[in-house]
């Protein structure tokens, strides 16, 4: 937020800055979609803890993360 206060007086920054408004106002409501999948996800769990191996495959650091947090869970 300091950083979007910082780049206000900068016209070069407006539609960047527009479009990072824009996403944290979306925030909620993406948040709400991904814990309305939470039934989902244990079943998942479920079944997947039951493997001897995963192999996740991905782009992206998010990626990455993810695949940990579900190794470790295993």
């Amino acid at each position: 937020m300091i950083a979007l206060q910082l780049s206000e007086d900068r016209i070069s920054f407006t539609e960047r800055r527009n479009q990072i408004i824009d996403g944290l106002h979306a925030l909620p409501g993406q948040i709400k979609k991904v814990l309305e999948l939470d039934s989902q996800l244990k079943e998942l769990g479920a079944t997947v803890s039951q493997n001897k191996s995963l192999l996740l495959m991905g782009r992206g650091y998010q990626c990455a993360y993810f695949s940990a947090v579900i190794a470790e869970h295993l």
